[in-house]
């Protein structure tokens, strides 16, 4: 195990995420699977993993009273047995209102159908005192033999009382295949964790009483994304995935931290002004109340004049505008050529007083949709190949601060032109090598990550391909702390999570004809998040298992916040996936 400065514990963070996901299913789970599940192979893995996630869903309800032992007892052989875990100590008192508690295989074997439900059925009473609110049997692993079936599970477990407590574990079960139904024979937890938060909650929901008064109401907020694509005409260019982002800052001088709202083509963007009540009031006209489709805005000041002004990523390319020191903003420059741009980041990367950006593009304009007659569709699948290290994705810009409102693109002079257009979703400057200039991280989708060190007088040398920079995921976020205080900056990238993939994957048909580097390849897009250590002379390595942060679910973005005020950083991860009519879809 890694020292305990590396090792973190999640509370989950639900948000709903309405974006990319259509292309990492399609990616992930069609472009790699078709083939095989045509000639049958993985078929009936998927199909008892199924029934494996059914069964384990309707025995934990047990918990909250809504089944019964005996409605479960059919389905458990006589001989049935429990291995549970225990606690073995505290694990960490932390500062503020977290405690954690490892815990570690039973000595003693549970055998016997019905001492088998007592125990499952008693069990959360081991670790928690209170009213269950929820709990999660994920089956990430699965392995046929004959008529045995073996499969893997992420656990979690939510229960509320004087405290609330969190259980995340894995576990393995086997099961004996009769017909179509699975006949439960034993199931051991392997590792697990709870997490105990005393007092109040660390989070209280204030977004109602936050927004302005009118918001409830408004249904260019209320509705969702597609109410407004099948009203809004196509010349907006409305995205299909609802890519927009919020950003926040002290827009007008006063001293209170405002809100910028971006919407999707046809919308007008909002800006929010905070209030000395700590309300959020619209402002008056800003200059910013644009209709075009905004993926991102960034607030800084570009003309060194001691106000925040703007940059929005939007369909009509990145456009810049100026703060006038009181919240109102004129367009200064616009760069057209770069429609598809998402993240953004600013810094002075040259020294040379002035602040300088850098834009992600994740469209091609070279993509075009045949049944729109060859046009170009924003949000349309583009097609990414091959999916595990896409090169196809539009073409990122370092844009050069030369003072008077003047941005000039030195992508290419700067170094920054090779390997430039790998769907890239954000980015992130940092002083990675202590050298005293900034480097630069850039997240990718569908593939490696790119990674470029400052090397002084404006150049930039590409080492993407630095220990443990190469493998990738389906990379969406970043932030980047000191998380073992050893003096260098790490990095948490936000992936995603898919248990179909990790099960999937795993398995010796999968893409057999392939290399086992390719087979690693794949099966990292679908292990989660990704922790890389800062090991100093520009190289890192992966240390995302062992630190505890990989199952991070559907992971969006991350922030390194000391969340006790131990002065270590935690890590706060947004994740979430659409909410569809099957509850436990992907």
């Amino acid at each position: 195990m890694l020292e305990t400065a590396l090792h973190f514990f999640y509370i989950e963070v639900n948000v709903f995420a309405l974006r990319m996901m259509k292309m990492r299913i399609l990616g992930l789970l069609l472009s790699l699977l078709l083939t095989a599940f045509a000639q049958q192979q993985g078929l009936r893995e998927e199909q008892l993993a199924s029934k494996a996630g059914a069964f384990w869903k309707e025995w934990s309800h047990v918990w909250d009273g809504s089944v019964e032992d005996a409605e479960i007892a059919q389905h458990l052989a006589t001989t049935a047995s429990l291995v549970l875990d225990e606690s073995q100590s505290t694990h960490q008192n932390l500062l503020g209102p977290f405690q954690l508690h490892d815990r570690t295989p039973s000595q003693r074997i549970i055998s016997g159908r019905e001492q088998t439900l007592e125990a499952f059925r008693a069990w959360p009473t081991t670790w928690s005192k209170g009213t269950l609110r929820r709990s999660k049997f994920k089956v990430v692993g699965v392995e046929v033999n004959g008529q045995k079936l073996t499969t893997t599970e992420l656990v979690a477990v939510l229960v509320d009382g004087q405290q609330t407590w969190e259980y995340n574990g894995r576990w393995q079960t086997t099961w004996t295949i009769q017909g179509e139904e699975l006949l439960f024979e034993k199931s051991q937890a392997l590792e697990g964790m709870v997490a105990a938060v005393s007092g109040q909650a660390i989070f209280e929901e204030k977004t109602s009483g936050l927004l302005p008064e009118a918001a409830g109401s408004d249904l260019e907020l209320t509705e969702e994304n597609f109410y407004w694509r099948e009203r809004i005409p196509a010349s907006f260019e409305p995205d299909q995935f609802g890519e927009t982002g919020v950003s926040v800052a002290d827009v007008n001088g006063d001293g209170l931290e405002d809100v910028y709202l971006c919407q999707i083509g046809g919308l007008r963007n909002r800006l929010w002004l905070r209030t000395a009540e700590g309300r959020l009031v619209e402002a008056p006209e800003s200059g910013l109340e644009i209709r075009e489709n905004t993926c991102a805005a960034l607030f800084v000041d570009l003309d060194a004049d001691g106000d925040r002004d703007a940059l929005l990523t939007t369909t009509s390319g990145i456009v810049l505008f100026a703060n006038d020191g009181k919240g109102i903003f004129t367009e200064r420059q616009r760069f057209s050529e770069t429609r598809y741009g998402f993240g953004a980041a600013a810094c002075d990367y040259d020294q040379d007083g002035d602040v300088d950006l850098f834009v992600c593009q994740y469209y091609s304009d070279e993509y075009s949709d045949p049944g729109a007659g060859g046009a170009a569709v924003r949000g349309a699948f583009p097609g990414p190949y091959p999916v595990y290290d896409a090169k196809n994705g539009g073409t990122n810009v370092l844009l050069r601060n030369e003072g008077a409102w003047k941005f000039v693109d030195v992508t290419n002079e700067a170094g920054l032109g090779l390997n430039n257009s790998r769907y890239s979703y954000t980015c992130l400057w940092e002083d990675f090598d202590n050298d005293g200039d900034q480097d630069l991280f850039v997240v990718n989708d569908f593939g490696p990550n790119n990674f470029y060190l400052n090397q002084g007088g404006g150049k930039f040398i590409d080492r993407s391909n630095a220990p443990g920079v190469k493998d990738g995921g389906f990379g969406m976020g970043i932030t980047a702390s000191d998380f073992d205080l050893d003096g260098r900056y790490d990095l948490h990238i936000s992936n995603m999570y898919s248990g179909a993939g990790n099960r999937i994957a795993r398995q010796d048909w999968f893409h057999a004809d392939k290399d086992q580097k390719v087979r690693e390849t794949l099966l990292s897009l679908a292990r989660g998040n990704t922790l890389l250590k800062n090991l100093g002379q520009s190289a890192f390595t992966d240390s995302s298992e062992t630190s505890g942060i990989a199952m991070g679910r559907w992971s969006w973005s991350s922030l390194a916040v000391d969340l006790n005020n131990d002065t270590r950083e935690d890590i706060l991860v947004a994740n979430g996936f659409v909410t569809g009519k099957d509850p436990d879809d992907l």
